[in-house]
């Protein structure tokens, strides 16, 4: 699952940073507005942490943008502005929630189970994901396993495999894979056929299907 986040404290930014991949998290960071609003105009996320004062573009106005392209994927605003001001603004702009500064990091992370359990529909507290056929996968420290045995995943391949993982028995789209894996960087689409290719390997055959003209479909074992 990836997430960005928005905080212009270095200090805490690391922290927030380690954090968050330590339980599996893809995390991109930024310290400033403008950043903030390059990315989210060219790439994906399934979940936003944002700082209201920072260089450049605001919080306010970065969640602003968020909201004009996606109205449903979680925003988290972490803030030291307690005035009530700032926080009315802030929902009426569209977050999901206001932490405000000084927070335990653990506390931050409640918050963020909380919103991929209950927006994006997703049980983060489950790690191991059976996936039939032997193979499990580990959504914390992002290994394959096969029968036990550590199946080995470069970052682009547990990227694909996450975004599939999440999307089971659903049709992803090479648009969808384009933005989640390559961040909508230019690519040819040899490159995207090669890397399904090398995933499927690793996998039983046919758990990856071709939907010929839309994209692909990871189908998951049913238990008898």
């Amino acid at each position: 699952m990836k997430i960005f986040l928005l905080e212009d404290d270095f200090s805490l930014n690391k922290l927030i940073c380690n954090a968050l991949e330590d339980r599996g998290f893809f995390v991109t960071s930024v310290d400033d507005g403008y950043s903030a609003m390059t990315h989210i105009l060219n790439n994906k996320y399934d979940l936003y942490i944002l700082d209201i004062n920072v260089p450049g573009f605001s919080g306010h106005e970065v969640l602003e943008q968020i909201r004009k392209v996606n109205e449903q994927l979680p925003v988290i605003i972490v803030s030291a502005q307690l005035d009530i001001d700032n926080i009315s603004k802030a929902y009426d702009l569209g977050c999901n929630d206001y932490l405000k500064k000084p927070f335990e990091l653990e506390e931050l992370i409640l918050h963020i189970k909380y919103h991929i359990k209950t927006i994006l529909k997703n049980d983060v507290d489950n790690d191991i994901i059976d996936l039939g056929y032997g193979l499990t996968f580990d959504s914390k420290d992002q290994i394959l396993y096969k029968l036990g045995h550590e199946i080995v995943l470069t970052h682009k391949e547990k990227l694909l495999l996450t975004l599939f993982i999440n999307n089971l028995d659903k049709t992803v789209s090479s648009e969808m894979i384009h933005e989640y894996v390559w961040d909508n960087k230019e690519m040819e689409a040899v490159s995207m056929r090669s890397m399904i290719h090398k995933l499927q390997k690793k996998l039983k055959s046919g758990m990856i299907v071709n939907i010929r003209g839309v994209g692909y479909k990871m189908i998951r074992k049913i238990k008898a």
